[in-house]
């Protein structure tokens, strides 16, 4: 089966609206047993060698300071690696940049660190000229750098502008569009189906608590409807990400929203485990998203399109495995629907999303099951529940810990 590497592809720290230094998450992230971590701060890449942060009575309002007590914590947990001056009354610590963080908290070949940045672009009415406000993030991976920020257009064009920003000739930047559902459904999913470059999204983002999922359409069948339409266009899918959106690394928050170690991906590297594995791993879709449930096996036969999956069994525990799939034949017109909400500015427009698309085509109860592809069927993806308490609640986080595969497609002829 190959050698499964655990990541953390999201999460923040003081070098924007984190509430500890770079230093203290990945720390955290490495204690928990994690393979990789990718701090992706909000509109900022972290290598500015000279940002110093005053140490401050207490975290305060958003975006917060380095408390007394964080600090406190952190010189506790990783003596002698800050930073420091006294200045008059107050004392300062410096932000590692990334190239710091490398050279002095990867460990190459078992504990990497991925590079990024979030871009985010907040209450714009993506020139629509109307009272409607959105927001739009997504994350870059091996950013060439810090990268400006697209502030006009729809929000297709704000996501190709930072794509062409991002995309040097030779390089290897790649793309992952962050929690399309926060805060009210801000993303369509016609933005994925019109941008076939994104191959990531996040399908559970365990800090989102903005609003019923349900209240459009449920986030399993945003995915479908991206899927269907793309594959039916001889387009390449789109693949699902779980992720922590780490705010919090103090142990009173370290498992609540927003917190640590609530959601993850596993990739498969079966060889060197580099940073361009990594990449190779996320890109083609080797790898599953998880809040809580392990796999063993996912096998898939591209000949026969017989997909199979076995869990990692925990003690006391039952599993089902949804097979999901979506027929060729689905109704491929696109209605949209007004949903009106209290602000005006969180009213949205988005198409329907019909039975067809994204249909339960097998259940099985136990720890392995496999289902087959007719004739008919574009693809099938699997997800896992267990019968487990959550690892925590949240809106747009599962009852239940969950494991999802990517979409498979039969070999074309």
């Amino acid at each position: 089966m190959g050698h499964w590497k655990k990541g953390a592809l999201h999460c923040h720290t003081l070098w924007s609206d984190g509430r500890t230094l770079p230093e203290m998450a990945v720390h955290t992230y490495r204690e928990m047993g994690y393979d990789f971590v990718c701090i992706s701060d909000h509109n900022v890449f972290q290598d500015d060698p000279d940002v110093w942060l005053p140490v401050m009575p207490d975290e305060g309002k958003w975006p917060s300071s380095l408390s007394v007590a964080e600090y406190d914590r952190i010189r506790a947990a990783l003596p002698g690696m800050l930073e420091e001056k006294q200045v008059g009354f107050r004392r300062y610590v410096r932000l590692r940049t990334f190239a710091e963080l490398r050279e002095r908290m990867a460990r190459p070949g078992e504990f990497l660190l991925l590079p990024g940045e979030e871009i985010t672009v907040i209450d714009s009415d993506f020139g629509e000229g109307t009272d409607r406000k959105y927001h739009l993030h997504w994350n870059v991976f091996n950013p060439p750098g810090d990268l400006p920020i697209p502030s006009r257009g729809s929000a297709v064009d704000l996501l190709r502008q930072g794509l062409v920003d991002c995309t040097a000739p030779g390089g290897n930047s790649f793309v992952m569009l962050n929690h399309p559902f926060w805060r009210v459904w801000d993303v369509s999913p016609e933005l994925l189906i019109d941008l076939p470059e994104i191959k990531l999204f996040e399908i559970c983002n365990s800090g989102t608590s903005a609003m019923p999922e349900n209240w459009i359409f449920p986030r399993e069948k945003f995915w479908d409807f991206v899927l269907a339409h793309r594959l039916s266009r001889d387009l390449d899918p789109v693949y699902g990400t779980a992720t922590d959106d780490a705010h919090y690394y103090d142990p009173d928050r370290l498992h609540q929203p927003n917190g640590c170690g609530t959601a993850w991906v596993m990739l498969r590297c079966p060889g060197e485990f580099t940073n361009e594995a990594i990449r190779t791993a996320l890109l083609s879709g080797d790898f599953y998203a998880s809040c809580g449930v392990s796999l063993e096996e996912i096998a898939f036969d591209p000949g026969t399109g017989t997909l199979r999956i076995r869990v990692q069994e925990e003690p006391g525990t039952h599993y089902r495995i949804d097979f999901i799939a979506t027929g060729r034949d689905f109704d491929r017109s696109i209605v949209h629907c007004d949903f009106p909400r209290t602000p005006v500015k969180d009213s949205r427009v988005r198409p329907m999303i019909r039975e067809d698309v994204g249909r339960l085509v097998k259940r099985t109860v136990g720890t392995a099951g496999e289902y087959t592809l007719s004739p008919n069927d574009l693809y099938v993806r699997a997800v896992v529940v267990s019968d487990r308490p959550p690892l925590m609640r949240n809106p747009f986080y599962p009852e239940h810990p969950s494991a999802w595969t990517q979409p498979f497609c039969m070999m074309a002829n």
